[in-house]
């Protein structure tokens, strides 16, 4: 009887690990895995909060989704817009750095949201006076991100949180030639962090740039 148990409880835990592994699959599948290789971006550090008291409960354009609920992508292109050096007299006429908070506010005002508060990319270009690329994870390598960060593009990309999680933007910010990392507008530390982090998934890309 002993044997019975002990056969069905290693067929049940068989079970459960496939289970678990097809189920990690199927979430990272229309990913691809980039790994750096050659030292590129920015030593500097910007990191926002998109659930900073200061903006967290903005909404996002007319839509009922908020910053803190689902702003990672607006804050990655706040902090995209720094790094890039696209001054903030000609997004909103403020002599300040425009941070998280303010750009929605622009972006809303410009109506770039549609009704569920994702970002319309051409509305994005007219009222930023950028060119935006979205590209899916196909054909995107370790070189094709270090390339652009060559050139002083930061490219948002998309991932899961923890690996297998929703969906999720952040903004890569540097790579040391053996990691690629990132600021996540979801981490409290104030640091950059590993892409790694997320399994060095990626699910799709968006950069901005000026000519």
């Amino acid at each position: 009887m002993k044997k019975k148990h002990l056969y069905a409880l290693t067929v049940l835990l068989i079970i459960l690990a496939a289970g678990a592994l097809f189920f990690d699959m199927s979430r990272q599948r229309g990913s691809v895995l980039v790994r750096a290789s050659h030292a590129a971006g920015s030593s500097d550090i910007i990191c926002y909060l998109q659930s900073d008291p200061a903006w967290a409960e903005d909404f996002l354009g007319s839509s009922s989704y908020t910053m803190k609920s689902s702003g990672c992508l607006t804050t990655c292109l706040a902090a995209a817009l720094q790094y890039e050096g696209i001054t903030p007299e000609t997004i909103t006429g403020a002599a300040d750095s425009i941070d998280p908070g303010a750009l929605n506010m622009f972006l809303s005002k410009k109506q770039v949201y549609d009704n569920e508060g994702n970002i319309q990319w051409e509305p994005l270009e007219n009222a930023l006076n950028i060119t935006a690329v979205r590209q899916g994870a196909d054909g995107i390598t370790g070189k094709t991100l270090e390339k652009l960060l060559a050139k002083r593009i930061f490219p948002i990309v998309r991932v899961r949180v923890n690996g297998s999680g929703s969906f999720h933007y952040v903004l890569i910010v540097n790579s040391d030639g053996k990691e690629f990392r990132c600021m996540d507008p979801m981490n409290p530390s104030g640091s950059l962090i590993p892409l790694s982090d997320f399994g060095n998934c990626i699910y799709a890309v968006r950069y901005i740039y000026r000519e």
